[in-house]
């Protein structure tokens, strides 16, 4: 599970444990401003949605059918027209331990494209972002 918090104009990503390991990822700080969206969905509704179609090709990373930690590739499938993504394959970075409350992270100018974390609290997150984009 990822630790997630807003601070100073960051979205700060805490990557604990053997997720470090697993995952060949410590701790990272995204500026707000390149976090485009944020969502809080079950694996479920990515399946449904496509969004899960970017979860294909580990490297490096755990990929076990309950977790997944790490750098993965992929590209939407399912409604991919409707959402006008791109074909082209997009990188992610997992760190997803459960099959509820995974915040789904849009970002741009970053090394990753998607974060896919589980976390425990994603209503208050949602409302901290929602609060900083809206100060914008």
């Amino acid at each position: 599970m990822a630790n997630v918090k807003f601070e100073d104009n960051q979205m700060i990503v805490g990557i604990s444990g053997l997720d470090k390991v697993w995952g060949f990822k410590g701790d990272f700080k995204i500026p707000i401003d390149h976090v485009s969206d944020l969502t809080v969905e079950s694996r479920d509704q990515m399946q449904k949605d496509g969004k899960w179609g970017l979860v294909n090709l580990r490297a490096p990373g755990l990929g076990l059918p309950t977790k997944k930690v790490g750098t993965f590739y992929g590209s939407f499938y399912g409604e991919a027209s409707q959402m006008n993504q791109s074909k082209k394959s997009k990188k992610s970075y997992l760190d997803v331990s459960s099959k509820d409350n995974i915040l789904f992270v849009t970002l741009n100018n970053e090394k990753y494209d998607y974060l896919f974390l589980t976390v425990a609290n994603p209503a208050e997150l949602m409302s901290q972002f929602q609060r900083l984009k809206g100060n914008q």
